[in-house]
């Protein structure tokens, strides 16, 4: 569908696992425009055009020097054989140069002091105006450059606080290419180009409205040939450009989805001897991009060639005309006037058509940009997103609470009729879904795939919010508590997702080195029963993972990710499956440090292999994504013929 502004949007509820590469309209320049200064602050906008205002208001220099110059042409002209302006000459000085000459206290000089002194003043005034310009573009670039940083970092923090349905209606690609390359399209990009499209308009319109003043016939001839040149490269390279600039936005997106999709699947690639595949599809990519890429760079220099032929052509046909039905003085001074108002306005053209080139690109390569921005506003939580950084939670902070035990957090968890359905789902993943988890309790969710098991522990940790019902822990929102005890809540997936670094990293997962407890690290993989493998290890906590934790066995990685909960000393533990990569051994290991937790550490546990939860003080059994029985494991067992066939299979 399509906004009002005429940019091609999506309803941010449509129901789709990515966007399958944004293939948007080639949109309306001016919407893009809009949309981009929309990213910006208020404050920050303000500076925006404040900046553009004093960079537009430059041009008034330029048409400065551009009459000194013809009064230049003029005077010396009109002095042949002469000394002074009022002296014996050769030619007629125009009334326009005497009075210029006579306002300005000038007219007792000799021809050449005046050429002279007019020259250098010409020369100096346009000489400052181009390293003024100079100046404050690298100023304005800067300040844009910084404003994308503020707006990536901006856009991230909100779409990440965003509950875990709407994060999964991206993919990595494009998430990452909406908060980076995008949003530099949308800034330094797209603004920057605004601002010199617009200074140079102002140029030409004050240089045409001096020329004007003077020859209103030559300089409406010059205006159309110029316009008609101007226009039919603007049709002809934008059209051009925006086909271009969106294979260049898809085949960026499709190149990391590619590289992506590549790393994740190796393994099986491998086995299933399709690299080949992989590789074949990223050399298609990276040639089409590369294509693309060589386009827009020949794109752009096209409209020198053209306005460097038209200039000469132009002054070639001017002077010719002048000097056939012109005085000599007449037609020198105005060819000197308009050749020179050529030497500014051509570099402005051939600036102009380049900005309008790279503002066609940009229109389209930001629109990810906008979409993510779009959709951020129309599915705002009740996530706090504004807080400023001195208010957002800081290392020694988090450290603070670990050391402390988070005296005032009480970790009893309510769950009251609890109602989810995903958006491209018929039934519901939860349905009136009720438990109680009081202080140093173990609750354990089982069931068949597909129950509602994962939906539920994630609804009670806040990555998904219901529909209906409330969760509350230590009596406020999983969000807001989470906010205020940090670490107080821990997470184990069935699936850990490991960084490429150290085990100190992984296990202090998004601290800064300097803020790490390595005591604590030790601690926490102790209880994960991962320390004798490090011990052994000559690096230690060093020790370097890989990408993905490739240098571990399936079970180590499970286990880092158990070491990982356990760092901050939690009150309150959610586990998913957390040791169906681990051996029975381990497994039995894993289940001892839980039990040592209890009575201090609240518990609930998702869980396919029985053995895990067998001595949970309450298990939950779901059922299409209710609660169909609970009480112990036994009484579950009594209840439901499913669970207790399961574990008979066990031998439990």
């Amino acid at each position: 569908m399509s906004d009002a502004d005429g940019l091609e949007t999506r309803e941010p509820d449509v129901p789709h696992g990515g966007l399958n590469v944004v293939d948007f309209q080639s949109p309306g320049v001016v919407p893009a425009i809009r949309k981009a200064v929309d990213l910006l602050p208020p404050s920050k906008r303000r500076l925006l055009f404040l900046a553009s205002a004093v960079q537009i208001s430059l041009g008034v220099l330029d048409l400065i020097g551009i009459a000194l110059i013809g009064l230049v042409a003029a005077i010396a002209v009109s002095g042949i054989g002469g000394t002074t302006i009022d002296g014996p000459t050769t030619a007629k000085t125009p009334g326009w140069v005497t009075n210029i000459l006579e306002w300005a206290g000038l007219q007792d000089l000799t021809i050449s002091q005046l050429s002279v002194i007019l020259a250098l003043a010409a020369v100096v005034i346009l000489v400052m105006k181009t390293v003024l310009s100079a100046l404050l573009s690298r100023r304005i670039i800067r300040f844009l450059a910084n404003r994308q940083a503020d707006v990536s970092v901006r856009l991230a923090r909100e779409f990440l606080s965003r509950p875990l349905a709407h994060v999964q209606r991206w993919t990595t690609p494009e998430a990452l290419y909406a908060l980076g390359s995008g949003v530099g399209a949308a800034t330094v990009a797209l603004l920057g180009s605004a601002i010199t499209i617009a200074s140079e308009l102002f140029l030409f319109t004050i240089v045409g409205v001096g020329l004007f003043l003077y020859d209103p016939i030559l300089t409406v001839s010059c205006l159309l040939v110029f316009a008609f040149i101007a226009f039919l490269l603007y049709k002809v390279l934008g059209n051009w450009t925006a086909r271009n600039a969106q294979i260049m936005t898809d085949a960026s997106i499709d190149t990391l989805t590619a590289v992506s999709e590549a790393l994740a699947t190796y393994r099986e690639a491998t086995v299933l001897n399709r690299r080949d595949l992989y590789v074949t599809r990223y050399e298609g990519l990276v040639g089409r991009y590369a294509g693309a890429s060589s386009t827009a760079t020949f794109i752009l220099e096209i409209p020198k060639y053209v306005l460097d032929i038209a200039l000469y052509l132009g002054v070639l046909v001017l002077g010719v005309v002048q000097f056939l039905t012109k005085d000599w003085t007449s037609a020198a001074s105005t060819v000197a006037l308009f050749l020179a108002a050529g030497s500014r306005i051509l570099p402005g053209l051939l600036r102009l058509q380049g900005a309008s080139i790279t503002i066609r690109n940009a229109a389209v390569q930001a629109q990810p940009t906008f979409f993510m921005s779009d959709y951020l506003a129309r599915t705002r939580s009740d996530v706090d997103v504004t807080k400023l950084p001195s208010d957002r939670i800081t290392a020694a902070q988090i450290h603070a609470h670990v050391v402390t035990g988070y005296p005032d957090f009480v970790a009893d968890v309510h769950v009251e009729n609890v109602t989810l359905t995903y958006s491209d789902a018929a039934e519901p993943a939860l349905a009136n879904a009720s438990f109680t988890a009081l202080t140093g309790t173990s609750i354990a969710l089982v069931g068949s795939t597909g129950a509602g098991k994962s939906t539920l522990a994630d609804v009670v940790l806040g990555v998904m919010k219901p529909e209906s019902g409330s969760v509350t822990i230590s009596g406020l929102a999983p969000r807001a508590a989470i906010d205020r005890w940090p670490g107080a809540i821990s997470y184990v997936p069935q699936a850990v997702a490991l960084v490429a670094g150290s085990v100190r990293e992984n296990v202090a997962l998004g601290l800064p080195n300097e803020a790490i407890d390595d005591d604590l690290v030790w601690e926490a993989l102790r209880r994960a029963h991962l320390d004798e493998f490090l011990v052994d290890n000559r690096e230690g906590l060093d020790t370097k993972i890989g990408e993905r934790g490739f240098r571990l066995s399936g079970g180590q990685r499970q286990r880092l990710g158990i070491a990982r909960a356990l760092y901050t000393r939690p009150k309150l533990l959610v586990l998913d499956e957390a040791t169906s990569a681990l051996d029975a051994e381990t497994e039995q290991a894993i289940i001892r440090t839980l039990k040592e937790l209890e009575g201090e550490v609240t518990t609930i546990t998702v869980a396919h292999r029985l053995a895990t939860v067998r001595y949970a003080d309450e298990v939950l059994y779901l059922e299409g994504g209710r609660i169909a029985a609970r009480g112990t494991f036994d009484e579950v067992r009594s209840q439901v013929v499913d669970f207790d066939r399961q574990a008979q299979l066990l031998g439990l």
